[in-house]
């Protein structure tokens, strides 16, 4: 097994998958998000027949996704009369120059291929065709509106390769970088000593806080970040010569661009971030060294935190969450030269990993020499629960595990009841403290609901501490529905189907997260008599090595439902309790707080990546897979239980550890 002190040992036969068995192309808080059904997936080969009984909706207009068999840009190899090979592989280059003359000449080619298809098009279907995007780099395509018949007649256009109906994906949601060794790079352990200097990291996600110091030219550590573009040369919205410029969105340095995507989940194509996912897992990867106050409703905390590449140069993609949004952005980072994308999106649903427009547009970035990580899911602990696009070989899979920080708190003195109280119990949460107070469970009050599903009537208490039990609404949904009906306090206890995985939540009354066995001795002793008391301490940091590799109840676990020779997730990295920079709607751009999901140990890979790229700039994303699994911790690493060792299924290779990396 790997310790954290162990050196690096990299053997080309402990590699989990080969790419030469792999066919060429001719071309996520927590467990409480919404999961895509997986019958919403419409996929049609050329020659074959959409299922119009899928959605009994035959005769609806939707987006789809065409592929064309012309390889994208990003792998063409050639072959063409007058038209030179553009893919890196293929013109001995470590990345795409999308500025070369023969990338110039064979996208025009494309063009024109995208032209005829699209009078193809409209001679097939008898009206003009409304065309919502073409891509050229990961995919050769366009997304189009067409109706399911209209489609099918598509298919069988020459050329036609894949036809995709539109999807919507879902979103995959301090002290992290110090667990995963990022200061051993950071330092100089590994020479020369870097924190992501001239590395380009591309966020696909919802867009960005462009006010959050996180992402500001100058960081909190006096680093003056260098546009790796040049001076006052940047991308999108903030390039004067692109469609999408607005003279009003503050690029700088650090922050060298930003693009929209129409996909009706944002304003718009504005890359400002609404959500706040994507501006957390940006300043996960590569935000600023920065000190924070997290301001919760009951308690201000504060705290220094960074990303793993806090000297990284940003580009953002808001194309969250359809499938045609996300491909253009895909497209688009390709195009403009990034050397990481972090990528905390996916769906539950299998993989159709040599087909689905995400899993060939990020199968072709890796062929331009870009380095992709992306959340497992968070869909577990049940196995096979890893989901799209996290199955593809291609993609650096990441489960979301703890680390060594928490904020502790504590319920205590408890007295009463007709049994012994239980002794002090340690939970976490991001409140204050309260009491001492009566204590109660919320089964026994209105509605006998034990999980605090809706909220409660006013009056249903009087300043009690109220329990509920963990599972199907959202924590902190829990918390504010006994808020409603008086409680002043709140304990969310954990049941045997999420066992003693806690999450740090900012709760809007003083509350404390316990895991199952302390929830069960809780429940067992206020059934017992009346007048039972307790006390909430309020939270306390502490660190503790104790507190890290746990992996989070909600990391989906394997096998792998699409390629099940092929082993995910590829590692873990944190994800729980995790503070980064949130979004604008936010009272205060200049805002931060805590978000969990492998949407968060996503970026720390990412980051990884980064200072990897600008340790070794000729390192593949291939060798940095494998030097990131090849050291990865495995001893001590534990399953959601905090006892029973976890196996690769729950973590893969291991948790990430930069700091035998650099030892190397």
């Amino acid at each position: 097994m790997l310790t954290r002190q162990m050196q690096l040992f990299i053997a080309s036969a402990s590699m989990i998958f080969c790419f030469s068995a792999v066919p060429a192309f001719s071309v996520a808080a927590g467990d409480d998000l919404k999961a895509v059904d997986a019958a919403d997936i419409r996929l049609i080969s050329s020659g074959q027949h959409l299922d119009k009984k899928a959605d009994g909706k035959s005769d609806e207009a939707a987006v789809y996704l065409i592929r064309l068999r012309d390889a994208p840009l990003a792998s063409y190899k050639g072959g063409i009369q007058g038209l030179k090979a553009t893919g890196p592989r293929f013109t001995n280059s470590e990345k795409l120059d999308a500025t070369s003359s023969a990338v110039t000449a064979y996208k025009s080619y494309l063009a024109g291929r995208h032209s005829a298809l699209e009078g193809a098009i409209e001679s097939a279907i008898g009206h003009q065709a409304r065309v919502v995007r073409e891509y050229f780099y990961g995919n050769n395509g366009m997304a189009i509106w067409l109706t399911p018949d209209e489609a099918e007649k598509i298919s069988h256009l020459p050329g036609v390769e894949f036809i995709q109906r539109d999807v919507k994906r879902e979103l995959h949601t301090d002290a992290g970088p110090f667990w995963i060794g990022a200061p051993a790079i950071w330092n100089g352990d590994a020479f020369p000593a870097n924190q992501g200097e001239g590395v380009v990291v591309g966020i696909i996600d919802t867009g960005i806080n462009p006010s959050n110091p996180s992402f500001a030219d100058v960081g909190g550590d006096g680093y003056d970040h260098v546009n790796p573009r040049g001076a006052g040369n940047y991308v999108g919205v903030c390039d004067p010569a692109d469609a999408q410029y607005d003279a009003t969105f503050p690029c700088n340095d650090k922050l060298i661009g930003a693009r929209g995507y129409d996909t009706g989940d944002s304003n718009g194509t504005d890359p400002r971030d609404a959500n706040g996912h994507g501006s957390h897992t940006a300043s996960t990867a590569a935000g600023n060294h920065v000190a924070v106050d997290i301001i919760a409703p009951t308690i201000t905390i504060s705290a220094n935190i960074s990303g793993v590449a806090p000297h990284a140069n940003i580009i953002a993609y808001a194309g969250c969450c359809s499938l045609s949004g996300l491909s253009g952005a895909i497209d688009d980072a390709i195009a403009d030269g990034v050397d990481v994308i972090n990528y905390s999106i996916g769906s539950p649903a299998v993989s159709d990993v040599w087909n689905d427009f995400d899993t060939v547009g990020f199968r072709n970035a890796r062929a331009a020499g870009i380095f992709v990580a992306t959340s497992a899911g968070n869909n577990g602990p049940a196995p096979r629960t890893v989901g799209s696009p996290a199955e593809a070989p291609w993609l650096t899979a990441v489960g979301a595990s703890t680390h060594d920080r928490a904020f502790v708190t504590k319920l205590s003195d408890m007295s009463g009841g007709d049994t012994p109280a239980p002794a002090d119990m340690t939970g976490e949460s991001l409140t204050s403290g309260y009491g001492p107070a009566p204590i109660v469970h919320a089964k026994d009050f209105t509605g006998n609901d034990p999980l605090c599903l809706n909220p409660y009537p006013a009056g249903t208490w009087t300043n009690e501490i109220v329990v509920c039990d963990r599972g199907t609404n959202a924590r902190v949904d829990k918390s504010a529905n006994v808020a409603a009906g008086g409680a002043k306090g709140f304990v969310l206890a954990n049941t045997a189907e999420q066992g003693e995985s806690l999450s740090m939540d900012p709760h809007s009354i003083p509350a404390i997260h316990i895991g199952v066995a302390d929830g069960d001795l809780l429940r067992a002793w206020l059934d017992s008599g009346s007048g039972h008391m307790a006390t909430l301490s309020g939270a306390t940091k502490e660190v503790n090595t104790n507190f890290g590799d746990i992996m989070a109840s909600f990391s989906s676990r394997g096998a792998n439902r699409a390629l099940p020779d092929i082993i995910k997730p590829d590692v873990s990295a944190p994800g729980v309790g995790i503070i980064a920079a949130l979004g604008i709607d936010d009272p205060n751009p200049a805002v931060w707080g805590t978000k969990s999901g492998t949407s968060m140990a996503s970026p720390h890979v990412a980051g990884a990546g980064a200072l990897l790229k600008a340790l070794h700039p000729d390192w593949t994303p291939a060798e940095m897979q494998s030097a990131l699994m090849t050291t990865a911790v495995t001893m001590g690493v534990r399953k959601d239980d905090r006892s029973t060792p976890a196996d690769p299924f729950d973590r893969g290779a291991g948790v990430v550890d930069l700091a035998a990396i650099a030892k190397s």
